[in-house]
C-alpha cells in the first residue's frame, strides 16, 4: 500500500492545485460579501469593516420606539438602547480582535 504522503502528493500534482486555485479565487471574489444565510455578518476588506445587521421586525420597532421615547426623556428607553449598543460594541470589539489576530 502506498504511503499516505505519496498519495497526497499525487493528488495535489494531478488535481489538488487546481482545486486550491479555485477555492482561492472564490474567496477573493467573495471577500466583501456579507451573507445572511451563512452567518457572515462582518467582513474586513482592506481597511474597511462591512457589517450586516439583521433584525426581526419586532426588534426594529422596539429600537425605533425606544429612540423616540428616549428623546422625550424616558430613561428606561434610553437604558434599553444603551444595552443594545453595548452588545453591538462587543461585536465590533470581537471584529477588531479577530482582525488583529490574523
Amino acid at each position: 500500500m502506498e504511503d499516505l504522503e505519496e498519495i497526497w502528493a499525487d493528488f495535489m500534482a494531478e488535481e489538488g492545485l487546481d482545486i486550491e486555485d479555485e477555492i482561492e479565487h472564490y474567496l477573493v471574489q467573495s471577500r466583501g460579501m456579507l451573507d445572511m444565510n451563512d452567518g457572515t455578518h462582518a467582513q474586513w476588506v482592506n481597511e474597511d469593516l462591512g457589517v450586516l445587521l439583521m433584525f426581526q421586525e419586532p426588534e426594529l420597532y422596539h429600537i425605533v420606539n425606544a429612540w423616540d421615547d428616549a428623546q422625550e426623556g424616558n430613561l428606561v428607553a434610553l437604558a434599553s438602547l444603551m444595552h443594545w449598543l453595548e452588545g453591538f460594541t462587543e461585536f465590533l470589539s470581537r471584529c477588531i480582535t479577530t482582525r488583529d489576530d490574523i
